[in-house]
C-alpha cells in the first residue's frame, strides 16, 4: 500500500483543480503508471467533460498497456454524459486499478465488480479517508439529498460581527479577507439573508483562489433569502464582474410586481412556503437547500447576517463552520453578535463542534470545525 500512496496522492491534486467547474459531478484525478514512472495524468475539467479516467488514458496512449492506473474514485460502469469508464480501461490494456474509495452514486453500478468481472487486478482502500474527504459534498448529496453547508463568520474578540450602528468593515485583515474568498470559491453556492444585502451590499462573488483552467472563471451562484423581495434593483451585485447566476427565494407574500422586477433583472426567483418558529415568520431553510441541491449544488457556503446563521444552526443544517476572530473589541450592548436566532436555553444543549484546524492568518485566527456526526461520509458502500 505505501508504494501505491504517491501517485494516489498526485491524483488527489488533480482532482482539485476541477473544484466547483464538475458539480454536481464529483471531483476525480487519475494518473497512470507504468515502469518506474508517471506516463498520463488527467482530471474531470467540468461537467459533461472527460472523465479523469479518460484524460489520463488519452496522455498515456500506447504506454496503458500493462499499466497501472491510480484514480481517486470507482470508476464508473455506466452511460451518462460520456461513456462507461470501465470499458475504456479495459481495452486501453489497463492491468491494474488503485482505487481511492467507492462512489456513493447508484448509478456508477459498481465499476469495481465490473473492472474485476474483466480480469483487471482491484486494489481498493488506499487513501480512503482523504479520497472521501476530498468529496464530502458528493457524498453528503448523494446519501441525504442535501448539499454539504459550511457557515462562515467574522468577528471580534468578544464576539461582534457589527456595532450597534450596523458597521462591520472591517473586522479582520485583508488576508483573512483574501482566505475567505479561497473559502467561497470551494463552494457551488454563497447564501446571504435580505438584511446583508441591505446592509452591506455585497457582491457575493469570488475575486480569489479559484481554479484556473485557462478561461474565464466559474463562480459560485450567489443566493439570497429575501421573503418579500426587497433586494435593491440598483444593488451592486447586479453589475458585479463576472458574477455567477442570482437565485432569490421568497415567500407567498411577496408583492409581484416586485418579483417580477427581480426575474427582469436576472434572478431566478423561486417561492418557498412561510415558517413560524414561535414569533418569527421565516423562510424553510430546508426547503430552499432541497432546492439548491436539485437545482445541482453540492455545497452551500452559509455568510450571514446573524440571524441567518441562527435559522442554519437552530435547524442543524450545518456541517462545516469556518470562524475569522479579529483581535479587536467593539463592546456595547446592541453590538451584533455572530449567531443569533432561537438558540438554546441550557449549555449542556449547545452545538458541539470538533475542531479541525486552527491557524493564525496575519493577525486574525482562523478556527474551522466540524458539527454532525458525518455518517453520510462513512462506509458502506
Amino acid at each position: 500500500m505505501t508504494l501505491h500512496r504517491p501517485f494516489l496522492e498526485e491524483a488527489l491534486e488533480l482532482a482539485q483543480r476541477g473544484r466547483g467547474w464538475t458539480s454536481p459531478n464529483p471531483v476525480v484525478g487519475a494518473v497512470v503508471v507504468n515502469g518506474d514512472g508517471v506516463v498520463g495524468r488527467g482530471f474531470h475539467r467540468r461537467y459533461g467533460a472527460a472523465h479523469a479516467e479518460l484524460e489520463a488514458l488519452h496522455e498515456a496512449g500506447s504506454r496503458t498497456r500493462g499499466g497501472t492506473l491510480y484514480v481517486t474514485l470507482e470508476p464508473c460502469n455506466h452511460y451518462g454524459k460520456t461513456p462507461p469508464c470501465t470499458e475504456a480501461i479495459a481495452k486501453a490494456g489497463i492491468a491494474r486499478v488503485v482505487l481511492g474509495c467507492l462512489d456513493p452514486n447508484p448509478k456508477s453500478k459498481r465499476g469495481m465488480e465490473a473492472l474485476r468481472a474483466k480480469g483487471i487486478e482491484v486494489v481498493s482502500g488506499v487513501l480512503e479517508k482523504a479520497c472521501r474527504e476530498a468529496n464530502a459534498p458528493f457524498f453528503k448529496r448523494m446519501r441525504t439529498k442535501l448539499p454539504l453547508v459550511t457557515a462562515k463568520w467574522a468577528m471580534t474578540a468578544d464576539g461582534k460581527i457589527a456595532t450597534a450602528r450596523g458597521d462591520s468593515k472591517w473586522i479582520t485583515s485583508p488576508a483573512a479577507r483574501a482566505e475567505a474568498h479561497r473559502l467561497r470559491g470551494e463552494h457551488d453556492a454563497i447564501l446571504v439573508g435580505i438584511g446583508t444585502v441591505l446592509t452591506d451590499a455585497p457582491l457575493l462573488t469570488v475575486r480569489l483562489g479559484l481554479p484556473d483552467q485557462g478561461e474565464p472563471a466559474w463562480q459560485p451562484r450567489r443566493v439570497i433569502l429575501d421573503s418579500m423581495a426587497r433586494t435593491p434593483l440598483d444593488a451592486p451585485l447586479w453589475t458585479a464582474e463576472g458574477g455567477g447566476p442570482i437565485v432569490i427565494f421568497v415567500t407567498p407574500g411577496a408583492p409581484a410586481d416586485r418579483r417580477k422586477a427581480l426575474e427582469e433583472k436576472g434572478a431566478q426567483v423561486v417561492e418557498l412556503p412561510e415558517e413560524t418558529d414561535g414569533e418569527r415568520k421565516m423562510l424553510p431553510v430546508r426547503a430552499a437547500l432541497e432546492y439548491l441541491a436539485e437545482a445541482g449544488a453540492l455545497s452551500v457556503f452559509v455568510e450571514g447576517g446573524s440571524e441567518v446563521l441562527g435559522s442554519f444552526l437552530d435547524a442543524r443544517l450545518v456541517d462545516r463552520v469556518a470562524v475569522f476572530v479579529a483581535p479587536k473589541i467593539v463592546g456595547g450592548r446592541d453590538g451584533v453578535t455572530a449567531v443569533r436566532g432561537r438558540g438554546v436555553d441550557r449549555v449542556s444543549e449547545s452545538l458541539d463542534m470538533q475542531v479541525t484546524g486552527v491557524r493564525q492568518v496575519e493577525q486574525d485566527v482562523l478556527i474551522e470545525g466540524r458539527l454532525g456526526d458525518w455518517a453520510w461520509l462513512a462506509a458502506g458502500d
